[in-house]
């Protein structure tokens, strides 16, 4: 029997790699206007860069997972897929389903906070970076699954 607490915790990782990014960019005004510490012109160029499909494609832990877990990580490579539509993140593979609302923060070039909130509004917090045209590395800083999560681009 999976624990619900362990569960819950593994759908955050695939949020904040996720898993959970994309603009909340209300009322854009100027370029120049100052929206979530970045300027909305910025923020709107990380959130076209970022929206699409990705696959997890590896995830390196702070802490060394428990077998249980770390088997259940291991699946996720073959099948997660996660979807930044500009307001959601989305999150689907055999037995999992993750919808989370998110933001993108303090955008610099390739750089950026990705704010994702769970059903209870709760935020998690992960620094995401691209890397070349296809990859996503995202640098969640949530416990229980602070670590490092690779997304690739879905072809």
């Amino acid at each position: 029997m999976r624990h619900p607490r362990r569960l819950r915790a593994f759908r955050l990782l695939l949020v904040a790699g996720a898993a959970a990014l994309a603009a909340q960019v209300t009322g854009c005004g100027s370029g120049g206007a100052q929206v979530s510490g970045g300027t909305a012109a910025e923020i709107a160029s990380i959130d076209a860069r970022l929206r699409g499909t990705f696959r997890l494609v590896r995830f390196d832990p702070e802490v060394p997972l428990e077998p249980m877990l770390a088997s259940m990580l291991e699946f996720q490579y073959a099948h997660l897929v996660i979807r930044f539509d500009g307001d959601r993140i989305l999150a689907d593979s055999p037995g999992l389903h993750v919808d989370r609302a998110y933001e993108i923060r303090e955008p610099a070039w390739n750089r950026f906070k990705l704010i994702s909130y769970d059903e209870a509004g709760v935020a998690y917090e992960a620094v995401c970076e691209f890397s070349g045209e296809k990859e996503l590395i995202v640098y969640a800083q949530t416990p229980p699954w602070k670590g490092v999560a690779t997304l690739q681009r879905a072809q």
